[in-house]
């Protein structure tokens, strides 16, 4: 049993321009983020998707729809792609120049994600890495997907999820790797349950 799996972060948004924390605040694609993953359809237009899975915020599922052109191809909007949730910070700087988060430990979030605290009503990092890796799992595990090709359309801590789930990474690892850049792309092979990573973070634009 073999398949193929593309994980792509959506594209740029104003708050990724400014350094605020989305997380689960739906904000658009802004004019740039519309041309990178026009870009990118560009780049994948060979690609034969069999199906796309997007998260339900509007940044991923914008991207996935401009990813997916004319291809007469089902989309799945999925909570299992969703961004970790910020709880009280989203809308916040992050940036330390700007740093308007009301807890200085937050960048943890980013420098020590083992030590770092859930902002109040927020999702906690191993939360995430069990939601978002336990969706692509039992899509990997599904005898029907055999020999098909999948886009997953997601963020970039989501991204970081999945991929610390499928390799059992230690939370204390969780952004070793790459971090997907606006419409980075990085693709999975699947063969008999074991994943392998094709490329990482490739960049079409």
């Amino acid at each position: 049993m073999a398949m193929d799996i593309y994980l792509i972060r959506h594209g740029e948004t104003d708050w990724n321009k400014t350094k605020r924390l989305q997380g689960v605040t739906d904000i658009p694609l802004n004019a740039c983020g519309i041309e990178l993953a026009e870009k990118t359809a560009e780049g994948l237009k060979d690609v034969p998707f069999d199906r796309i899975y997007t998260s339900p915020l509007i940044r991923a599922k914008k991207t996935a729809e401009i990813i997916r052109g004319d291809r007469p191809v089902e989309l799945v909007v999925t909570d299992g792609l969703k961004e970790i949730s910020f709880g009280e910070y989203e809308g916040l700087c992050h940036e330390p120049e700007h740093y308007t988060i009301p807890k200085p430990g937050f960048r943890k979030f980013f420098e020590d994600p083992e030590h770092f605290e859930t902002p109040p009503g927020g999702e906690s990092l191993a939360h995430l890495i069990k939601r978002t890796s336990s969706f692509v799992k039992s899509v990997i595990n599904d005898p029907e997907n055999d020999g098909k090709t999948f886009l997953m359309a997601s963020h970039g801590a989501a991204i970081r999820g999945i991929m610390s789930g499928l390799l059992n990474l230690p939370i204390a690892q969780f952004w070793s790797g790459t971090v997907h850049k606006n419409c980075g792309v990085t693709c999975l092979h699947v063969e008999n349950g074991q994943v392998t990573i094709t490329f990482e973070n490739r960049i079409y634009y």
